[in-house]
């Protein structure tokens, strides 16, 4: 599997750095600024760095509620602040742009990501109602700015949504792989900070041999449980100060993640 290679291990932990709010979002905060939202990526990238973490994947996950059609300002903004902190990363580099694939590889080819995650295929509704992803698309522009060997996350049914065509997971999974191919599925809970269904997981992974990350409730308490079926995870709420979505990274959560990571990478 592509994972060692990239993040030196297998079943890598990967921490979401969630940026602050960006001009143009509505809580953005125009008194702190950029640098306000750059101190704050700084110390959440310490912190996670400090706790050993595999890989920290950029987000704009403050820009809620998210649109389609991301303006070039976020982009740039996003890009403004991973380019501040080059010089102090010491792991591979992921981003999303939410939600917005194609300006999500336009920004992985500004700053040399080294993966992304992203919405790349399907039909969906959802609170953002109907959304459809046009995957053809999408992957005609990935490899137009050169994005041609950023490793894919894509999951294989968004985060609080439903098919709009109704069908079996592993339908979606055998079709998505065929012609995506993307690097690595996510699964998600029904809701944000719930765990996921493990047994989703093993229906897929029987299905195809593409890496499966849990993409959401993952804690301290249960990274040993997920990773005995999964081949990695994605952590972000999990290891924030007492499990809040808009609270700072807590540096002693992902030690304590960390080492409950290992000590189950240790024993599979």
């Amino acid at each position: 599997m592509w994972m060692k290679d990239v993040f030196g291990t297998d079943k890598p932990i990967i921490g979401v750095l969630h940026m602050h709010a960006l001009p143009t979002d509505p809580k953005w905060d125009p008194k702190t600024g950029i640098q306000g939202v750059l101190e704050a990526a700084r110390a959440d990238l310490r912190a996670y760095q400090d706790g050993g973490i595999d890989g920290v994947l950029f987000c704009n996950e403050f820009s809620i509620p998210y649109t389609s059609n991301v303006g070039t300002v976020t982009v740039a903004s996003m890009a403004r602040i991973i380019g501040e902190l080059k010089s102090e990363i010491r792991v591979p580099i992921g981003v999303t742009v939410a939600a917005d694939a194609m300006k999500g590889f336009d920004l992985a080819a500004a700053v040399e990501a080294d993966f992304l995650r992203g919405g790349l295929h399907g039909a969906h509704a959802g609170v953002y109602g109907a959304s459809s992803v046009d995957p053809g698309a999408v992957e005609r522009h990935r490899y137009a700015v050169g994005c041609g060997n950023v490793k894919t996350m894509t999951a294989v049914i968004p985060e609080g949504t439903r098919q709009i065509a109704e069908r079996s997971i592993e339908e979606v999974v055998k079709t998505l792989t065929f012609n995506l191919n993307p690097d690595t599925l996510l699964i998600y809970s029904n809701r944000p900070g719930s765990s996921i269904d493990t047994s989703l997981v093993e229906r897929v992974k029987a299905v195809t041999d593409t890496p499966v990350f849990a993409s959401n409730g993952v804690k301290v308490e249960t990274v040993k449980d997920i990773l005995k079926v999964c081949d990695g995870a994605v952590v972000a709420t999990g290891i924030k100060y007492d499990g809040k979505f808009f609270n700072p990274v807590d540096p002693q959560r992902v030690k304590d993640l960390m080492k409950n990571a290992r000590e189950a990478r240790g024993n599979i």
